[in-house]
């Protein structure tokens, strides 16, 4: 393990955070209407990225990657009980979808792990493309869901001290491999916050005399709260 991952862990694991992991481990059942108001715009951003999704799985892409799409619909039984579930998809014919259930469920008496299900493009409400050991692109609805149970998320960064200046790239697009991802749920305008107050963090640090060898690359994070959407540091 580098230095880069195993700070990442430390840091996620100090924060109770776990953003990603199986898709088949994130349901929705019994939830609350707060929780359904947050995760609204995730399921938006799902289903509006979906079709540039759907044309790589007909190309053949993922295949070739040796990766799985899985989606997630939701699914009503008879005494209106509903529950969304993840399929993993097995054909695609226009807007139709043929999969198969990969996950326990809870709530309905009429499916069960393993049933195969027609369903079609609007019924999406999220989608992850996931490899054998779990590393995810996708999946906006159950990052958000696991954000919002950790309430309190780390946001990593690159930095460096060049020519007398800090810079800080965002990185935790690179985290998906660690199953640590928050990437898509967290907005351009928090990144912005956060390098902004990062910058004037490190630069305190400078004029109390700390050294920072110039061009070597740092890892540092700031604190997001996901329920509150405030920036804590």
């Amino acid at each position: 393990m580098n230095k880069f991952s195993f700070f990442k862990k430390v840091i996620f694991l100090s924060l109770m955070l776990c953003v990603g992991g199986f898709a088949a481990e994130d349901q929705l059942f019994g939830m609350t209407p707060e929780m359904s108001k947050l995760i609204a715009p995730y399921i938006e951003k799902a289903r509006a990225t979906f079709p540039a999704v759907k044309k790589k799985y007909i190309a053949g892409d993922y295949v070739r990657e040796k990766r799985q799409l899985d989606v997630q619909i939701e699914l009503t039984d008879k005494n209106g009980d509903r529950e969304m579930v993840f399929i993993v998809v097995t054909q695609c014919l226009g807007n139709r979808f043929q999969g198969i259930i990969v996950n326990d469920i809870q709530l309905l008496k009429e499916y069960k792990n393993g049933d195969t299900l027609s369903f079609s493009q609007d019924q999406v409400k999220n989608w992850v493309v996931v490899d054998s050991k779990g590393n995810e692109e996708g999946n906006f609805v159950g990052k958000a869901i696991e954000a919002f149970d950790s309430g309190i998320v780390g946001v990593f960064f690159e930095g460096v001290f060049k020519k007398g200046k800090f810079e800080f790239k965002y990185q935790d697009a690179q985290s998906a491999k660690y199953q640590n991802s928050i990437d898509g749920i967290v907005s351009q305008d928090i990144i912005a916050e956060i390098t902004k107050r990062l910058k004037a963090s490190y630069e305190k640090k400078l004029r109390e005399g700390q050294k920072f060898e110039e061009g070597k690359p740092f890892y540092t994070y700031g604190i997001y709260d996901f329920r509150t959407g405030e920036v804590k540091r």
